[in-house]
């Protein structure tokens, strides 16, 4: 430009240079406007296109930012019902504020609408512009502004969003200085405002729509996987691997109302990670919880979902499953209701680990499913139903297998054991069966694993005889339906039997007791340490088991007859072999015809007799004469010798014993008395029976009843009771040897048997009756004696009596070579004299003394068992040591 030009331009007027400066101004402005009007435009059309968050975020980035260089943008919605509001676009590429610490938690936070600042925005008609130095120290002011102006933001706008004039939300714009935020770009913000209003409003819609189009895809594919589902777990497993898609949970789990409607109980879904933080996980689901435990009454009475802060009920006394799930870390649980045929009978509980999860929208979602969830939760109820029943109809089927080959009280522990214990529910078992007396019960049988083998208390319940009408086992007896007794309920009645007591120091609860009946017969109880029953397999388990008893009883009643036929059979060819009989009482002396009266003034009488008498007199021929001529004839007479057994089997043999009762007792064993029932039981040498059994007998013959050894049952009898013995117990009785109120006992009718040498008249009858019995069991045919032998038997003092006697007849029939005898083989240094006689005994004696001092040397001392001195003198230790007591051998003779 040269000079002049510029003399002219310096030379303008003012009014000029104003009027050019309104122009430019005014050109500047239009270009403004119309670029405010592109981006508008452009905004306007890109923003009808938007359907998706993201698209509308990075469209106000891409347009805006490069013109007016703010850091980042959001846009939050309002919710009228709670007066918040929370962010529902962001601008995650663009914002400042990712690496603050806070940052996450900000996204999902609820801000209240009546905080200052952003509270203004609510009656504001445009954009307002907030400098935050200015506003930063204000009470109540929201965190996030605080957070950003912790990132460097310097300026804020909040620009009002409104749907058909109700404010929807507001988009807040950020930027790092001040200025940028200027009219033009408020003007912009407000001009734009309804094209966001709609494209948020479509957002929502939008996403309104495609929530709606998952949630029915999820539920679905949840309904089509429903319709296969026949237990529990698998429907647990379902329910969350389909339900957390929609609502936020961590766990469930189901309840089930029992048939009582008193107690629940609780399935866990398996396939829950928390499930393997519960070391309680299988008493969890295996408890009957009370309905009326201040959780479960009061989440069922809601009717529809619930929710329910678990940090309210601290002080209530929780159930298991719900102590576990807050242990586990939840707070919040949704519990829904689930319809059914008996009302709501189930239910469904949600857990979560944070608080305010379980809204409306998790409620609705929870809602409609209820109906569908109650459908498969009773097919599932339906379908477990026919399993236990065909799971109880087999094991019916096998226990009553197992049962028809019980033939004893062994036999029927080992299946109740094996079978009881399929029954997972259980927790010991016992049975009890009613006494002799119908007054008491014994335990029968019972689970030895559910205390210490040495527990006294266990040990006292198990052998006492327990009184039948005790309030308890009488109520069972009577009802004719299994009874079930709470334990604690029992105790706190007062006065409760001792084994309710044992109950519960082994940890019951509850305790169902079965009544065992078979037609009309009533056997005892069947105790099950079970919380809850199934009433008909219960019944089946007792139906057989009384069936098992009662063919154990007439087993054993048949053994007993049996083992008391084979000792009548013993005692019959006893009898048959024996060489005498009453018919066979030889000898007409006075002494034997005041015996013979005798016999026939006590036979009649149920008096107890006393045969007294030398060895060999023949005390067993009176003895079974008397039982012959007594009422009771047409029973076998039973006889024991006390002398012929060791003392530790004269007890089982007199009074019997159980299997099992002491080492080698292998199998029941019916005792004398008891075989001698309505009979005689004679004791031949009662005089060695040891002191110890002489009380037993005492208190037999006394209260006419004893047990078996090992046996429980008092078994009461009449017997006739006749002793016999060689020795003089009054002497015996006299040196304590012998109980005197037992000998008086025994000693009500004595009988003394002479010698035979008392009574040398009958020796020649005698010797024919023996060779005439000889001649013919021998087929050696002698007819009689000659007068010599007559003459030198009837001269002979017979030591051995009559018993003598007949030995020395047999040896002479077998030597004999005519058909008469000739010769008898008698002592010969006791033919003399009696004289010389009595002097030989002694010689004798002293002979006898000495052959046994000289065994006993050789044995070392041992007088009894294996290669002792009895064994090698071939007789029972008892007798050895009777003898050696009578000839006074003293250890120091042999030792």
């Amino acid at each position: 430009m040269d000079r002049s030009h510029q003399f002219r331009n310096s030379k303008r007027r003012p009014a000029e240079i104003s009027v050019h400066g309104h122009l430019a101004e005014l050109r500047k402005r239009v270009s403004l406007l119309e670029g405010q009007k592109d981006i508008f435009l452009l905004l306007s059309n890109d923003i009808t296109l938007v359907r998706e968050k993201h698209d509308l975020v990075n469209l106000f980035s891409a347009r805006l930012k490069p013109r007016f260089k703010f850091s980042h943008t959001i846009v939050m919605l309002i919710d009228h019902k709670t007066k918040t509001y929370t962010p529902f676009l962001l601008d995650p590429k663009g914002t400042i504020l990712l690496g603050h610490p806070e940052y996450e938690s900000l996204t999902t936070m609820r801000f209240s609408l009546n905080e200052p600042v952003v509270g203004k925005i609510m009656d504001a008609e445009r954009p307002l512009v907030y400098v935050l130095d200015d506003i930063l120290h204000t009470p109540g002011l929201p965190s996030f502004v605080r957070v950003n102006y912790e990132c460097g933001v310097k300026e804020m706008l909040i620009a009002p969003l409104k749907n058909k004039s109700e404010l929807i939300g507001f988009s807040l714009v950020y930027a790092k200085e001040t200025g940028l935020l200027n009219n033009e770009f408020q003007d912009l913000m407000h001009r734009i405002a309804p094209q966001l209003s709609n494209a948020v409003s479509n957002i929502m819609i939008n996403e309104e729509v495609m929530q709606k189009q998952y949630v029915n895809s999820v539920l679905l594919d949840l309904s089509k996987e429903l319709v296969s589902i026949r237990n529990w777990k698998d429907l647990l497993s379902c329910i969350c691997a389909h339900l957390k898609k929609l609502i936020h949970f961590d766990s469930c789990l189901m309840t089930a109302l029992d048939a009582n409607g008193e107690t629940y109980k609780v399935i866990l879904n398996e396939d829950d990670t928390a499930a393997e933080n519960y070391p309680q996980y299988h008493e969890i689901i295996s408890r009957q919880y009370p309905v009326q435990d201040g959780i479960y009454d009061l989440s069922v009475t809601s009717g529809q979902p619930a929710v329910f802060n678990m940090l309210l009920t601290a002080e209530i006394d929780r159930p298991l499953w719900y102590q576990s799930k807050y242990l586990d870390g939840c707070f919040e649980m949704l519990f829904t209701s689930l319809p059914g045929d008996q009302g709501a009978s189930r239910s469904l509980i949600l857990f979560s680990k944070q608080q305010n999860k379980f809204d409306e929208y998790a409620k609705q979602i929870v809602s409609r499913l209820i109906g569908e969830l109650g459908t498969v939760a009773e097919n599932i109820a339906a379908n477990e139903q026919i399993l236990i029943k065909d799971w109880e109809t087999s094991f019916l089927l096998d226990f009553g297998n197992e049962i028809a080959t019980v033939r004893s009280q062994d036999d029927l522990a080992v299946i109740v054991k094996q079978s009881l214990k399929k029954l997972d529910a259980l927790k010991g078992y016992a049975i009890r069966l009613i006494n002799d007396d119908g007054k008491t019960l014994t335990t029968y049988i019972h689970d030895n694993g559910v205390s210490a083998k040495d527990d006294p208390l266990m040990l006292e319940v198990t052998t006492a005889r327990l009184p039948l009408n005790d309030g308890i086992q009488d109520r069972v007896l009577l009802s004719s339906v299994p009874v079930i007794l709470d334990i604690d309920e029992e105790i706190a009645k007062g006065h409760p039997p001792r084994y309710v007591g044992f109950w519960k120091s082994i940890g019951l609860r509850k305790i169902v007791g079965a009544p065992l009946h078979k037609a009309s017969k009533t056997w005892g109880i069947l105790w099950l340490g079970m919380d809850e029953i199934h009433a008909p397999l219960v019944h089946g388990i007792c139906s057989l088991i009384s069936i098992a008893i009662a063919n154990i009883k007439a087993n054993e009643h048949v053994m007993l007859y049996k083992q008391k036929l084979e000792h009548e059979k013993e005692h019959l060819h006893e009898q048959l072999n024996s060489v005498y009989n009453f018919s066979e009482i030889v000898g007409e002396h006075d002494r034997m015809r005041e015996v013979y009266r005798l016999i026939s003034r006590v036979a009649g009488s149920p008096s107890s007799v006393m045969i007294l008498g030398e060895t060999g007199t023949g005390k067993e021929l009176i003895a079974r004469a008397i039982h012959h001529s007594s009422p009771r004839k047409t029973k076998i007479m039973i006889k024991v010798n006390c002398a012929a057994m060791p003392p530790n089997l004269i007890e089982s043999e007199l009074f019997g014993h159980e299997k099992g009762a002491f080492t080698g007792a292998f199998e029941r064993r019916i005792g004398k008395f008891e075989l001698a029932n309505q009979s005689t039981l004679f004791l031949d040498e009662i005089g060695e029976l040891p002191v110890d059994l002489q009380v037993k007998l005492l208190r037999v013959i006394q209260e006419r009843e004893f047990e078996r050894i090992g046996g429980k049952n008092t078994i009461k009898v009449d017997v006739r009771i006749i002793t016999a013995t060689n020795r003089n117990l009054e002497m015996e009785v006299a040196e304590g040897r012998f109980r005197s109120d037992l000998y008086y006992r025994l000693n009500v009718f004595p009988i003394r048997i002479p010698s035979l040498r008392d009574r040398k008249e009958d020796v020649v009858p005698l010797a024919r009756f023996f060779i005439d019995r000889y001649s013919k069991q021998t087929g050696i045919s002698v007819k009689g004696m000659t007068p010599e032998v007559a003459e030198k038997l009837t001269a002979y003092e017979w030591p051995g009596n009559v018993r003598e006697l007949e030995h020395l007849i047999e040896r002479s029939v077998l030597l004999a070579n005519s058909n008469v005898l000739k010769e008898v083989h008698l002592p010969a240094e006791q033919q003399e004299s009696p004289e010389l006689f009595r002097d030989q005994l002694t010689t004798m004696e002293e002979k006898t003394r000495q052959h046994i001092i000289t065994t006993l040397k050789r044995c070392s001392g041992k007088i009894g068992g294996e290669g002792g001195a009895a064994e090698i003198l071939d007789i029972p230790a008892t007798t050895l040591h009777t003898k050696m007591k009578k000839l006074q051998i003293a250890k120091k003779d042999y030792l």
